[in-house]
């Protein structure tokens, strides 16, 4: 008989999160003391300006605060809280997301399984109709373009492309083997994508589990930066994403192909912002080389058996 999975680390990076603390703090803390298992709560606070830090000295004394001295983005301080975590599974969750009581003991069950390592709930974005917990496989134009299902979709328990860091277990060995988020997507995005997928090259699966959900409250911790800027980050890390991981052949030259066309059209258009992204991603040319090299002795997967199955 396999034992059930008891103690959890749960780590939760801040950036001037004030209010989402609030709101939603109280109610992880009393699913997780209704859990009964063994659990610790770090808060990983981003070098915020509002009075995160003192909400949380005050009102929270289950947290073991840890503050930046300099801003490191989303991996970075991620990455920071998972190096202090004590247990074997890591709930990684935001700020923005609220949890329902129960959500815990669904997902920890799979890691009896140890091909497991990752596992997301429902997360459901309202505002968005998506629930952004089933993530399908899809390769199209050059991208890979892992598609939410519709807010109102069923879905029994699936492999997914991978698991959206905005609430999601992970084993803690096999993240740390990974060497945790890449910080060549400071300060965000696709990190959770990156680390999900090369997990996936090694054989390692990313699951869906629809027993558990949560509401998550898409981007707003971000949403104050301009359009522009969060545009070229977006690109930006959509490239390195793919120049790290792309390993067949005929995907990767659609993908060169895809590129070519759009920095042509992106000229035509006067898109210069594009241009900005591509350029910004080809002066991380040496990181993605050097993590390509480090990532190739441990593929077990290639690209086109990890979309069949997470199709």
């Amino acid at each position: 008989m396999t034992l059930p999975q008891t103690k959890l680390s749960i780590v939760m990076p801040n950036y001037n999160g004030e209010q989402l603390l609030a709101k939603n703090l109280p109610p992880l803390i009393s699913a997780m003391n209704a859990w009964g298992g063994k659990w610790e709560l770090i808060i990983v606070d981003d070098c915020s300006s509002d009075g995160s830090c003192e909400l949380l000295r005050q009102n929270f004394p289950e947290v073991l605060l840890i503050c930046n001295d300099k801003n490191l983005g989303f991996s970075g301080t991620c990455n920071r809280g998972m190096k202090a975590a004590l247990h074997p599974l890591v709930l990684c969750i935001n700020t923005d997301v609220l949890v329902e009581s129960g959500f815990v003991t669904p997902l920890m069950e799979h890691f009896n399984d140890k091909s497991v390592f990752a596992v997301t709930p429902n997360i459901l974005a309202e505002s968005e109709g998506k629930n952004q917990g089933i993530v399908k496989g899809q390769f199209g134009k050059g991208f890979f373009r892992g598609g939410f299902a519709g807010l109102h979709e069923k879905y029994q328990i699936r492999e997914n492309l991978y698991a959206v860091g905005a609430c999601v277990i992970y084993d803690l060995d096999k993240f740390r083997s990974l060497g945790g988020y890449s910080e060549i997507y400071t300060p965000y995005l696709f990190e959770d994508v990156d680390i999900s997928y090369r997990a996936w090259k090694r054989g390692w699966r990313s699951i869906y589990d629809p027993d558990s959900t949560v509401y998550h409250q898409s981007s707003a911790t971000i949403s104050k930066l301009g359009k522009r800027r969060k545009r070229r980050i977006y690109f930006r890390n959509r490239f390195l994403f793919h120049w790290v991981n792309l390993s067949d052949q005929s995907m990767l030259f659609s993908h060169a192909v895809s590129v070519l066309i759009r920095l042509a059209v992106s000229f035509i258009w006067g898109d210069f912002n594009y241009y900005a992204s591509f350029l910004g991603a080809l002066k991380r040319l040496n990181e993605v080389k050097a993590i390509r090299t480090a990532e190739k002795k441990y593929r077990i997967l290639n690209d086109d058996q990890i979309l069949t199955r997470t199709a």
